[in-house]
């Protein structure tokens, strides 16, 4: 999966104390949450976040998928995701 305005690749960060988290272009949450339901991954939008490019929303989103995930599954389901 793509950010929409930059063309980089959405990537799963993690964190030692905050666990997993995905932070997307505010017009692709519903893509990105249909796609991880259709997964069976739990996850939930935490808020949203300051983005670098001011294109059509000043704001990403952050997806939180939980402390105990495994992070590489997730990231080969976004890459697989055109």
């Amino acid at each position: 999966m793509f950010e929409t305005f930059t063309g980089w690749r959405i990537g799963v960060e993690a964190t030692d104390t905050g666990g997993t988290y995905i932070i997307v272009p505010e017009q692709q949450l519903p893509e990105l949450c249909s796609l991880l339901t259709d997964h069976c991954i739990p996850h939930e939008v935490d808020g949203a976040v300051p983005t670098r490019h001011h294109a059509d929303s000043p704001f990403a989103m952050v997806v939180r998928l939980g402390i105990v995930f495994d992070v590489s599954r997730v990231q080969e389901i976004l890459d697989l995701s055109p």
